[in-house]
This record gives C-alpha cells, sequence and structure tokens, in this order.
C-alpha cells in the first residue's frame, strides 16, 4: 500500500525536529543517568575502602599497643632472667668458697698437711709438707679429681728437715672454680647440676 503525507511541508519538519528532539533529550538524559549510576557506585565504592582503611587503621593501633605489651614482657623478662643469673652467681660465690675447702679438706692424705693456702683471682697456691713424692701425687690426684679444682700442676718439692725427719714440702697451683660444675654431671657435694 502506498502512503501518502497529506501534511504540509512545514509541518512535516515539524514533527521530523521533533522526533530529533526528543531522541537528543532522551540520549542526554540517558547519559546523564548513567554519570549518576557511575558516580553513586564509585561513591559507595569510596565510602568502603575508608571503612576498611579505618578498620585496618584500629588494627594496627590494637597491634601496636599488643607489640608495646611484648616489648615491656620481654624486657622485664630479660632484667628478671639478669636478676636469677646476679643471684646465682652470688649464691654460687656464698657457698664456692666453703666447698672449695670441703673439698681441698677431703683430698688431703692422711700424711700430709697444708702450711699456706692463698687465693687470688680464682688461682691457688698451695703450700705443704707431705712424707713423700707419693703423698704429694696422691694430694694431687685427690685434687684433680674434685670439681672445683682444675690444671692441678706441681710446682716445686723440696726435701725439708723436720724435728730430725726428712719430709717434703711442696708448692701446688691450680685454677678454682667455686660452681664445681662438672660437664654433665651432678655434683654430689652441693647439689648442682652443670647446664
Amino acid at each position: 500500500m502506498i502512503k501518502i503525507n497529506l501534511l504540509p511541508v512545514e509541518e512535516k519538519k515539524k514533527v521530523e525536529g521533533r522526533g530529533e528532539f526528543f531522541l537528543g533529550v532522551f540520549v542526554i538524559v540517558f547519559v546523564l543517568a548513567l554519570v549518576v549510576v557511575v558516580h553513586i557506585i564509585q561513591s559507595r565504592k569510596i565510602e568502603e575502602v575508608k571503612r576498611q582503611t579505618l578498620r585496618v587503621e584500629k588494627e594496627i593501633k590494637k597491634l601496636e599497643e599488643v607489640k608495646k605489651k611484648v616489648d615491656e614482657f620481654k624486657a622485664k623478662n630479660k632484667e628478671l632472667e639478669e636478676k636469677i643469673r646476679v643471684i646465682a652467681v652470688l649464691e654460687e660465690n656464698r657457698t664456692g668458697p666453703l666447698y672449695v675447702m670441703d673439698a681441698l679438706a677431703n683430698s688431703i692424705p692422711d700424711r700430709a698437711w697444708i702450711d699456706k693456702f692463698t687465693e687470688k683471682n680464682n688461682k691457688a697456691t698451695i703450700e705443704g709438707v707431705a712424707w713423700d713424692e707419693f703423698t704429694v701425687a696422691s694430694f694431687m690426684k685427690g685434687l684433680q679429681s674434685s670439681p672445683y679444682f682444675k690444671n692441678v700442676e706441681l710446682r716445686a718439692i723440696k726435701t725439708k728437715e723436720i724435728q730430725q725427719l726428712p719430709l717434703k714440702a711442696f708448692v701446688i697451683e691450680t685454677a678454682l672454680d667455686y660452681s664445681g660444675k662438672v660437664a654433665g654431671k651432678e655434683n654430689k657435694s652441693n647439689g648442682l647440676v652443670s647446664q
């Protein structure tokens, strides 16, 4: 079927112009609506990122407080360990000389005696007299078997006449270990266990 436009030419242009106008308005409204929707979506994403940032900052503050408490605990723990170490050293220094003298007394054979015992900087010099060289050797073995005496060395031995008897005067030097610790063994005289 044939279409015939009976409208005059001017009205025909108006009708065509209106369609273009409405199409232009529709496109502008659509673009504006699209921009508004994109803006709203981006605003929500930005707000979510801000909330996450605040949450992370709060967690960081909490963790910093925990780290500070842990550091304080470590400092106190280190201080307590140092105090315990000092107490152990003081205890060792308090009881160490007693055990050294006890070990010295237990090491002296029947036919020997000590004239002089000097100690300086954990080194001892023992001067004494014995019946013979074997008694001196026995005394040195007794000292060496004690955990309190290290590096026992005979510095001098000579014959000395006492009450018309030919006795052996000796000088022994040794390092002292007041802790009495023997590697991996328990010291029975003071109950200490080496570490």
